[in-house]
C-alpha cells in the first residue's frame, strides 16, 4: 500500500521527468510513463495486450506480433536510465522498468544502486601492454567504422533503418462501389469524386437516380506489388522491417508513431492529401502532375502522350511529420512514376550522387522527376526541380 506521503513524492518525481529535456518533446513516452506510474499506485498487473488496448487501441487478434509496445517499452527504458544517470542525486524516488518487464518499480536510491553491478575489482597492467592493447581497439574500431561508413544507407534511410524503428508502408488504393447498370447487372465501378466513405455519401445524395452500395474491397494499380517487392528487398538488406496498411485505412496516430513511406497516386489520396507538400513553397498538385511556381516563375509538369511512349512526373517528398519521425512520399497519378522513383532511391551509388545536389543543405527535400517509358517498360528517370526544405 502506497501512502499518501509516497504518492506525492512520486507525482513530483513525476512532473520533473516529464518536464526534462529528454521527454519534452516526446509525448508518447510521457503518456506512457504517466500510465505505467498510475497504474503502479494502483496495484494492477500489466502485460503487453493490456498497454497495446489501453494506451494505443491494438487489436491483438488481428496481429498477434505485434510489437508496438515492446518497443516503446524498451525505448522509454532507456530515456529513463538516461535521465538518471544526470539526475539521480538529486532523487527521492527512481522508477525502474526491468528488462522485460511491463510493470514499473519505484525505488529509493540505495535500492537503485543495489540494482547495479558493482564493479571494484581492478587489475594491474603494465603500461607496454596497455599502449599495444590501445593500438589493437583502434585498429578494430577504425575497421568497423569505415566498414559501417561502406555499408551505410543512403540518408534518406537512416530513420528507418534503426534497429527500433517503426516504418509503415502505406500503399494508395481506390474506393470501389457496387452499381446497377442498365442491363439489370451489378458491376465494381470506381469514380474519380469517390475516393471515401464520405464522398460515397455526398455522391449518392447528389446522383439520387443511381443505384450504388458499398464494397469491401478496393482497388490497388501494378505499382503496388513491384513497389512492395523492390522495398522488401531494400529493408531485409538492412535487417529491418514495415507494416503495410491501405491509404483509406489510414489514421492520423498511424503518421505519429510511425516512419512513413507512401507510394501511389495523388489522386487516390486521403488523409495524405493534407500531409503531401505540406511544406513546399513551390510545388503544387496540378490536373495528372504537378506545378512549380518560383518567384515569377512558373511551369506546368502534365503528363505528356506521343506516338511511341508516354512521359510523367513522379514527386518524391522527403520530410518529418511528427517528431523524430520521417516520411518519404512516392507520388505519381501513374503507375510507372513510382516503380522508377522508387527503384532510384533504393539505389546506394545513385542515393550518393542525389545527395551532393542538396549542396551540405537540409536534408529534407522535394524532388520532382521525369518519367518516360518506352511501351512502359524501358524506364528513364531525370531530376527536373529541386526544392531544399528547412
Amino acid at each position: 500500500m502506497i501512502t499518501e506521503n509516497k504518492k506525492k513524492v512520486i507525482k513530483e518525481a513525476l512532473n520533473r521527468i516529464c518536464s526534462h529535456k529528454l521527454f519534452v518533446n516526446s509525448p508518447t513516452h510521457v503518456d506512457l510513463l504517466k500510465y505505467l506510474v498510475e497504474k503502479t499506485i494502483s496495484g494492477e498487473e500489466l502485460n503487453e495486450v493490456t498497454i497495446g488496448s489501453d494506451l494505443y487501441g491494438i487489436d491483438y487478434s488481428e496481429n498477434k506480433r505485434n510489437s508496438t509496445v515492446r518497443s516503446y517499452m524498451y525505448k522509454l527504458r532507456k530515456k529513463i536510465e538516461e535521465y538518471y544517470a544526470e539526475t539521480i542525486e538529486n532523487e527521492d524516488v527512481i522508477f525502474q522498468i526491468n528488462k522485460g518487464q511491463y510493470n514499473l518499480s519505484f525505488l529509493s536510491t540505495e535500492e537503485y544502486y543495489k540494482t547495479k553491478p558493482n564493479n571494484k575489482e581492478s587489475i594491474s597492467i603494465q603500461t607496454k601492454y596497455l599502449k599495444l592493447i590501445g593500438g589493437l581497439l583502434l585498429v578494430v574500431v577504425a575497421f568497423f567504422v569505415i566498414r559501417t561508413a561502406v555499408k551505410k544507407p543512403g540518408f534518406v534511410w537512416e530513420a528507418y533503418f534503426d534497429k527500433n524503428s517503426q516504418n509503415l508502408l502505406v500503399i494508395s488504393d481506390q474506393f470501389i462501389v457496387y452499381e446497377k447498370l442498365s442491363d439489370g447487372q451489378t458491376y465494381g465501378i470506381s469514380y474519380p469524386e469517390i475516393n471515401n466513405h464520405n464522398d460515397f455519401i455526398k455522391y449518392t445524395q447528389k446522383h439520387a437516380g443511381k443505384e450504388l452500395k458499398t464494397t469491401d474491397y478496393t482497388l490497388m494499380s501494378k505499382m503496388a506489388p513491384y513497389t512492395v517487392k523492390t522495398l522488401s528487398k531494400w529493408f531485409n538488406s538492412e535487417g529491418v522491417d514495415f507494416q503495410l496498411e491501405l491509404e483509406s485505412k489510414l489514421k492520423y496516430e498511424d503518421v505519429q508513431n510511425h516512419n512513413i513511406l507512401f507510394v501511389g497516386q495523388y489522386k487516390t489520396m486521403n488523409l495524405s492529401k493534407s500531409l503531401f507538400l505540406k511544406d513546399s513553397k513551390v510545388f503544387t498538385t496540378f490536373g495528372d502532375g504537378f506545378k512549380y511556381k518560383n518567384n515569377n516563375a512558373e511551369k506546368i509538369y502534365n503528363t505528356e502522350f506521343g506516338t511511341t511512349q508516354k512521359v510523367e512526373y513522379a514527386m518524391v517528398s522527403y520530410s518529418s511529420l511528427s517528431p523524430g519521425k520521417s516520411a518519404i512520399y512516392f507520388v505519381s497519378n501513374n503507375d510507372i512514376g513510382v516503380m522508377a522513383t522508387v527503384r532510384k532511391f533504393t539505389n546506394k551509388e545513385w542515393l550518393t550522387k542525389f545527395k551532393k545536389q542538396l549542396q551540405g543543405k537540409s536534408q529534407h527535400f522535394n524532388a520532382l522527376f521525369r518519367v518516360s517509358g518506352l511501351q512502359r517498360t524501358d524506364i528513364s528517370c531525370e531530376l527536373m526541380e529541386l526544392e531544399v526544405l528547412y
